[in-house]
C-alpha cells in the first residue's frame, strides 16, 4: 500500500520540479509580426537558485495564411502541444476576438470600450480576467490583476521595441494555458505593427 502512494507522491514532487512556466516571447525574424516564439523557463529546487533558469522554446503563434495575403484577422498558434486559432469574431469588427484550441476549449475576448484597444475582457465562461495596458499612448506593458487568480505581466524587454516581451506568469492553476495564449496574444498583437 505504501509503494503506490510514494510513487504518486514522487510523481507529482517530480513534476512540479520541473514545470515550465511562460518566460519571453519573441519574433521569429527581426523585421516581421507574423510569427512570434514562445520560450518557458524550467523550474529547478531551491537548492540551485545561483543558476538562472534554462529557456526552451515552448510554442509558437503566427498568421493562419502566411504568405498568402495580408489578413491579420486570423492566427494559429502552438503551445506546449496543444493548438488551436485565435480569429476576430467579425471580419469587420477587431473589438471581439475568440480563441479555440483543437480540443475544444473557447476563450472570447472583448474590448472593454468601444474603440479603446488599451483594455480587455477574457473569458472561458468559468471566469473572466481583465488585461490593461499600463498607458494608453504606450502598449508596451500590460498587466492582469485579479485578487482570486494572481498576476499576469507583460512587458517589452527594450522600451518601445515590440519584437521581444518578458512574461511574469503568477496566476493561480485554475487558468489554464489557453486563456494565458490569449493575454500574450492580446498584449503583443495590439501592441505591434501589422507588416
Amino acid at each position: 500500500m505504501l509503494r503506490p502512494l510514494f510513487f504518486v507522491w514522487s510523481t507529482l514532487f517530480l513534476s512540479q520540479l520541473h514545470a515550465q512556466t511562460i518566460s519571453t516571447v519573441s519574433t521569429r525574424w527581426n523585421d516581421s509580426f507574423v510569427e512570434w516564439d514562445i520560450y518557458a523557463s524550467e523550474g529547478q529546487d531551491e537548492t540551485d537558485s545561483a543558476e538562472p533558469p534554462e529557456e526552451v522554446l515552448y510554442g509558437e503563434l503566427k498568421l493562419r495564411w502566411l504568405n498568402v495575403r495580408d489578413d491579420f484577422s486570423e492566427w494559429t498558434y502552438e503551445l506546449n502541444g496543444e493548438r488551436g486559432t485565435i480569429k476576430q469574431k467579425w471580419k469587420n469588427d477587431p473589438t471581439q476576438w475568440e480563441l479555440r484550441t483543437y480540443t475544444g476549449d473557447v476563450v472570447t475576448m472583448r474590448a472593454s470600450w468601444s474603440n479603446d484597444f488599451s483594455e480587455w475582457r477574457l473569458t472561458n465562461n468559468s471566469f473572466s480576467l481583465t488585461l490593461g495596458s499600463r498607458w494608453k499612448n504606450r502598449l508596451d506593458e500590460w498587466l492582469t490583476d485579479d485578487p482570486n487568480r494572481g498576476k499576469f505581466y507583460i512587458y517589452t524587454l527594450r522600451e518601445q521595441d515590440p519584437r521581444d516581451w518578458a512574461v511574469e506568469d503568477n496566476l493561480s492553476e485554475e487558468v489554464n494555458e489557453p486563456m494565458k495564449m490569449a493575454l500574450i496574444f492580446l498584449a503583443i498583437y495590439h501592441s505591434t505593427p501589422k507588416l
